[in-house]
């Protein structure tokens, strides 16, 4: 018979003790969401890898603080989306613009979108389309954008959205449909065109 896995409570109950491996496995079990969400709301592949990494060092040292009234991955995300805004801070204050008009450092590393068999037109329309939809997200306020890329992007429910916005229920409605209204405002021009 296997061995049934350890919940998130044993992981920090074990980690409080000083058991790095347990803090190793919550790690493993949250590492890949917590990156695909920093990327999408920065963009970059490496400063997604830097500010991932900086958010488990931060659990680790705060996990004596953890109360588990919130589910450890909400806890996380509050942690990430601090991150994620002191780096948002960090970088408007150190923004400098090349002579090419580019932002220093804003090198595009998204990969291509795979073809999936499309003729290369329809892979080229489609790679036109995912790129015209990454930037408006690039372009809307930072609040807007988190709220766009958690919800609509990762599926964050909005009772754990409103816990890791520290914001009430009824504020995440109107703040999401705030920014599906700006979304939908920047991508009109784009879907126009191609009709």
């Amino acid at each position: 018979m296997a061995e049934a896995l350890p919940s998130d409570a044993d992981l920090i109950a074990r980690t409080r003790e000083g058991d790095v491996e347990a803090f190793g496995r919550l790690v493993e079990r949250n590492q890949d969401y917590v990156y695909n969400l920093v990327r999408h709301l920065v963009g970059s592949e490496q400063d997604a890898e830097d500010i991932a990494q900086e958010v488990f060092v931060r659990a680790y040292r705060g996990i004596g603080r953890f109360e588990g009234r919130a589910k450890f991955s909400t806890w996380l995300y509050g942690i990430m989306l601090n991150c994620v805004r002191s780096f948002w801070r960090r970088r408007a204050r150190r923004r400098t613009f090349t002579l090419g008009g580019g932002e220093e450092g804003d090198e595009d590393e998204r990969p291509d979108p795979e073809s999936g068999g499309d003729n290369p037109f329809e892979a080229t329309m489609r790679g036109e389309r995912i790129e015209t939809v990454r930037s408006a997200i690039a372009a809307l306020d930072d609040e807007l954008r988190e709220i766009v890329v958690l919800r609509d992007i990762h599926g964050l429910p909005y009772e754990e959205l409103a816990e890791v916005l520290d914001l009430p229920a009824g504020t995440v409605k109107s703040r999401l449909h705030r920014a599906r209204s700006a979304l939908k405002e920047k991508l009109e021009p784009f879907f126009e065109q191609t009709e």
